[in-house]
């Protein structure tokens, strides 16, 4: 009997969590739709399961890696098509988008750093979605963006995104 108790407040715990999760997945892309230039082109990749915040410097050292690691290959994207930057062509707009998104990217990823990445209160939630989306020029690229989501899970308070080569 106490397992059966046991296991029906767990089903119904598992039930409650999930609605507040699917409300934050489609905030955060909401959130996104309102930020790119031609919603219409938009296209989600992937929606990652919300996790919890601790302030909007603090992420994993894994969750730091893997930004790092992706700003490496947008690095190694740009160096290769401009060879090392010796074949530079400032009217190349996809080097050009590629390096504005990169420096703001990178631009976040220092600020983070600066924090020290020390934990703090539970402030919320952070969700990612990777994207593919048009620039301006009519370009394709692709993007991962980062959200941080109110405790009660109604609002995104924070945003920043870093490219994807």
């Amino acid at each position: 009997m106490k397992k059966i108790t046991v296991f029906v407040i767990g089903c119904a715990l598992l039930a409650s969590c999930t609605p507040k999760s699917e409300k934050m997945k489609q905030l955060a892309q909401e959130n996104l739709e309102m930020s790119v230039d031609y919603p219409k082109q938009l296209k989600v990749l992937a929606v990652s399961e919300p996790d919890s915040a601790f302030g909007t410097g603090y992420f994993t050292k894994s969750e730091v890696k893997g930004m790092l690691q992706c700003m490496k290959v947008v690095t190694d994207t740009i160096m290769k098509r401009t060879g090392n930057m010796s074949r530079f062509d400032p009217n190349d707009h996809y080097v050009m988008s590629l390096a504005e998104r990169q420096m703001k990217g990178m631009s976040e990823i220092r600020s983070l750093v600066m924090q020290n990445g020390k934990k703090g209160e539970f402030s919320g939630w952070k969700v990612k979605v990777d994207y593919q989306c048009v620039d301006p020029n009519g370009l394709p690229y692709r993007a991962e963006r980062w959200c941080f989501i109110d405790k009660e899970g109604k609002q995104v308070y924070k945003s920043f995104e870093l490219p994807i080569p």
